[in-house]
């Protein structure tokens, strides 16, 4: 693709006095197979400490795209409430979990100050595994450069391993 050809594709729709430069479109409404690539205990710009899933789809049109959730488990929100997300967090964590072939133990929920840290270490050995990641987006109308996204996870065949001997090694 030449210059002129990418220059062609950014501005596609673009209104440069008044859209931002910074414009993220990120994977819109659907069906993806993904991998987990990276599970970490993840601090925000804001102070704020969360479970951080980096996931890559592998197959289609979005190929390659990442998808970044992130799962807060603050019992209240910053003005004070109760975190209405809680439940549905947790519930995620667990589905996660099981889709994943992860055994969370006991002891990991009975440290609030390390939950995160815990969580990821236990998530450690999901990553490479494969999953199908249903993805809903919906528009925020208090925040419209930041839409709504609600997750839902089932299981993916996960892909064989070639197994080499010593003998197979080019070393």
């Amino acid at each position: 693709m030449s210059l002129r050809d990418a220059m062609n594709k950014a501005t596609e729709g673009f209104d440069p006095k008044n859209d931002s430069v910074n414009k993220f479109k990120g994977l819109e409404s659907g069906k993806y197979t993904v991998v987990v690539a990276k599970v970490e205990n993840h601090e925000t710009p804001w102070n704020a400490e969360q479970l951080n899933f980096e996931l890559e789809v592998v197959d289609g049109e979005s190929a390659g795209q990442k998808e970044f959730l992130q799962i807060g488990l603050d019992e209240l929100t910053s003005k004070g409430n109760p975190n209405p997300m809680l439940e549905t967090n947790l519930r995620l964590i667990s589905k996660l979990a099981a889709i994943l072939g992860v055994e969370i133990p006991d002891e990991v929920w009975d440290d609030d100050t390390l939950i995160y840290e815990n969580l990821a270490k236990a998530f450690a050995p999901a990553v490479g595994r494969t999953m199908i990641m249903d993805l809903k987006v919906r528009p925020n109308k208090k925040n419209p450069q930041y839409p709504y996204r609600n997750y839902d996870f089932d299981e993916a065949e996960q892909p064989e391993t070639p197994e080499v001997t010593d003998d197979e090694m080019p070393f």
